[in-house]
């Protein structure tokens, strides 16, 4: 009795009550309105930038509720310093999501990464990448040109590509510094370098007087220790030359063969949770039932780096379901690394 007297003073207690509500407040904007990110690599360059620490709404496409209900807000996925996980993923709870504002093409969404198979799926890394294809169209990338249902997909003049130059006498860092090239690759002799840089900073460097060549790189074939979606000896895609593909859309029904299926599978049996087995390659047993079809339980959707030579983005591991969306990335609130002028930038 007196413990839970000594308990009920501590609640009353105005500070007591103030901190718990502020916790309450975080909590709620956390989960149902805005979160924060840091972008921690170079894949979204000219866009992004490394330390950019960015706000994240979750109004669009709306706000997922919490997967896994053991959890210390505030921590992130692990204790500070440690490798401990700041969950338990006893209880996981199933995905659902208030719908309020569709997802356009060109958002740059961040969500977390569907290849990752042991963390839940609000726990696994958090990637921030643009999207390119919406549920139902259409993608093929031809001699690096992108086409959404036949159409012509627009370049920024920020996204980055690998080009070479030839210069004629060596380059140094003076130079690489005069275009802001961070990084920068000893090719071979006689003065050959590799730099991921764009289109305009290509045109600015073919214009120098010690530069001979500057060459947009493409790529016909992957090496072939490099796979890339979707994983298969029937499709020679390369991250210049991919799809045909069309992106699955909720609802939808796609007849199974034994060349389709190695885009689905994952889809089915990893993101849409059923038991999935195949036998003499041409029988398709899905929860013990042998079929020939398959209807999707969900939008997904194809996102790509904006620094496109240098990705981690749906060339390589597929379709992006919206189980894992968390929300469009709208503003840059400052960055750790102290770029310039960016503070509260609008991301675009």
């Amino acid at each position: 009795m007196v413990k839970k007297n000594k308990f009920k003073k501590i609640l009353s207690n105005s500070w007591v009550k103030a901190f718990l509500i502020a916790v309450l407040i975080v909590w709620l904007t956390k989960t149902f309105l805005i979160e924060l990110t840091i972008v921690r690599d170079q894949k979204m360059e000219n866009t992004l930038f490394k330390g950019d620490v960015v706000i994240i709404n979750k109004l669009c496409p709306g706000p997922r509720m919490p997967i896994t209900l053991i959890s210390l807000p505030f921590f992130g996925n692990q204790f500070p310093f440690t490798t401990t996980p700041s969950y338990l993923n006893w209880i996981e709870l199933p995905y659902l999501r208030i719908n309020i504002k569709n997802i356009q093409r060109n958002d740059i969404i961040a969500f977390n990464y569907p290849i990752e198979n042991d963390p839940p799926i609000d726990k696994k890394t958090v990637l921030l990448k643009r999207c390119i294809g919406l549920p139902g169209d259409t993608i093929n990338i031809h001699d690096k040109k992108i086409f959404v249902n036949n159409s012509l997909f627009p370049d920024k003049p920020t996204f980055k590509y690998r080009y070479r130059i030839s210069s004629n006498e060596p380059l140094d860092s003076t130079f690489f510094n005069r275009y802001r090239i961070k990084e920068y690759y000893y090719i071979a002799k006689p003065n050959i370098y590799d730099v991921y840089i764009s289109n305009v900073t290509a045109d600015s460097i073919a214009k120098d007087s010690n530069v001979k060549k500057v060459q947009l790189l493409k790529i016909l074939n992957m090496p072939k220790f490099t796979k890339i979606f979707p994983y298969s000896p029937n499709f020679s895609w390369s991250l210049d030359y991919f799809g045909t593909l069309i992106i699955p859309q909720k609802g939808k029904i796609v007849k199974l063969d034994a060349k389709n299926i190695y885009f689905y599978k994952d889809i089915i049996e990893k993101y849409e949770q059923n038991s999935f087995s195949i036998e003499n390659d041409t029988n398709f047993i899905i929860n013990g039932i042998i079929t020939k079809q398959y209807q999707f339980k969900y939008n997904y959707y194809f996102v790509l780096d904006d620094n496109r030579d240098l990705p981690k983005d749906s060339r390589y591991w597929g379709f992006l379901p919206e189980t894992h969306i968390i929300g469009k990335a709208t503003i840059i609130l400052f960055n750790l690394d102290s770029e310039s002028n960016r503070s509260l930038k609008k991301i675009e």
